[in-house]
């Protein structure tokens, strides 16, 4: 009678034993079906935020190229206003390009081509100025294009950085700074939603005039959010967002431990 309680006992354990692994790989399954999906729905949300502002970008892309270019130009010389259209031009395809989604390095290659063609075109020692000035804004929306991730340079010779590549000071100040701050994480994570007015920000953050525009400085500083120009609201870029998401992923690892 002892041995058959035993024999019981032996095949109850077991088959406890196997339900409870058929749970774990149940849960397992079923955590790996919501990172899916988490994915699914971040990805849609990137897809939403960048249709919702890419227009605005392009546009203030635009704007600005004139006008920088309108007032920083040499003044005193006979081929300003046919210089500033060429680049005008130029500056104004490019900035296009942000709205069209990924960018391949043949196409800006050959942006760089035509304008350094337009260089070669020089007749004064002035026009170094005009050109650096021209020079500046390209590479500022290249900076802007790899900031939202659509373009990035390839290079095949060239191995992907790891962690010991990683520039201590360059990620203080570009990524860990912007953060370490109570309010502008308010700002960062309220902007992830939808675009706010600087009222808005204000009454969410409880700060006033300058102080509030410092702290917006230091985000858009480090290409964390644009200004819309033509409304004044600002908006988080891709940057921004990432660097949201990667907290999240921090926050959520510290919760479990």
């Amino acid at each position: 009678m002892e041995t058959a309680n035993e024999n019981t006992e032996v095949y109850y354990r077991e088959e406890l034993h196997s339900i409870k692994e058929e749970v774990a790989s149940l849960r397992n399954e079923f955590s790996r079906f919501l990172q899916r999906a988490n994915q699914q729905h971040i990805e849609g949300m990137l897809d939403e935020m960048r249709k919702s502002f890419m227009k605005p970008m392009v546009d203030y892309l635009c704007e600005d190229a004139s006008e920088r270019m309108h007032s920083q130009m040499t003044r005193d010389c006979k081929m300003r206003d046919l210089c500033e259209t060429a680049f005008r031009d130029v500056l104004q395809e490019t900035a296009g390009l942000v709205g069209r989604g990924k960018i391949d390095a043949e196409t800006l290659k050959l942006y760089r081509d035509r304008m350094d063609g337009l260089k070669k075109e020089a007749k004064t020692p002035n026009c170094s100025r005009c050109f650096s000035e021209a020079s500046s804004l390209f590479e500022k929306q290249v900076k802007l294009m790899r900031s939202l991730q659509i373009y990035e340079e390839r290079d095949e010779g060239i191995k992907k950085p790891d962690i010991s590549e990683i520039e201590p000071d360059r990620l203080v100040s570009e990524v860990c700074e912007p953060v370490a701050n109570r309010q502008r994480l308010l700002m960062l994570k309220a902007l992830s939603g939808e675009s706010k007015t600087f009222s808005e920000l204000s009454k969410l953050t409880g700060l006033r005039g300058g102080n509030l525009l410092f702290h917006l400085q230091k985000l858009l500083e480090t290409a964390m959010v644009l200004q819309r120009s033509e409304r004044g609201d600002y908006i988080i870029t891709r940057k921004g967002y990432s660097t949201l998401q990667g907290l999240s992923r921090i926050y959520s690892e510290i919760e479990q431990d």
